[in-house]
């Protein structure tokens, strides 16, 4: 097979025609790989614009996802903050397409505070993860522009469905706030055209803060 990318847990193999392998690295847990594997066929199932994911296979002694291949570009190679006109526009699809997300129910989906008390070491921590909102709306929990696509067509197609949760939008707004922190500029234009402030998605923002650095040793 023929790599085509790499990434920090799995690298992306040509696949046949139309198909690619998603082969994750042998010290990954298995767990979390099939964890993926459901969440993307709930997406799909939900109507969500995203790759089929097809099988999981076993490859040379490790496991992979095999998944429709869209032919694209990453949104991050469309977002030019020195093109005003090009930036706002591809910002306004990027924000309307989160906003579309949240509106389906993911019922069956993991709850984003189960997901969060995973990582949370003290009681102060959780004690702040009890007393948000509850909600049952798809939550990416990753969204950020190298997890878009921009197919053929300018349709943005979602891919990476690893912290996949339900929950309140304000958690994921939050999530996608903290991910673009690289860019002030980038974070507050992207927190604007949400329609919210850092005051309302504040208290999803600390904890956020509190479980990050176990959150990336899994």
């Amino acid at each position: 097979m023929k790599r085509i990318a790499k990434g920090n847990t799995a690298e992306i193999f040509e696949y046949g025609e139309n198909r690619i392998c998603k082969l994750f690295y042998p010290e990954y847990p298995k767990e979390y790989i099939r964890h993926e594997f459901c969440n993307a066929t709930m997406a799909w199932k939900l109507g969500i614009r995203t790759p089929f994911a097809h099988e999981l296979i076993i490859c040379n002694g490790r496991e992979g996802i095999i998944y429709d291949r869209i032919i694209g570009e990453e949104l991050c190679r469309k977002i030019n903050v020195k093109n005003q006109t090009s930036f706002g526009i591809w910002m306004d699809k990027f924000v309307e397409f989160h906003k579309r997300l949240w509106q389906h129910k993911a019922k069956d989906a993991m709850d984003y505070k189960d997901f969060l008390r995973m990582f949370a070491t003290s009681q102060e921590t959780i004690a702040k993860i009890n007393l948000l909102a509850d909600g049952n709306g798809f939550i990416h929990g990753d969204l950020h522009f190298e997890n878009v696509i921009v197919d053929e067509d300018g349709n943005l197609v979602l891919i990476d469905m690893m912290n996949v949760c339900k929950g309140p939008a304000l958690y994921d707004i939050a999530r996608t706030y903290f991910l673009l922190r690289y860019d002030a500029d980038i974070q507050n234009e992207y927190l604007k055209r949400t329609g919210y402030i850092l005051e309302n998605i504040a208290p999803y923002l600390d904890v956020i803060l509190a479980v990050r650095g176990n959150e990336m040793k899994r």
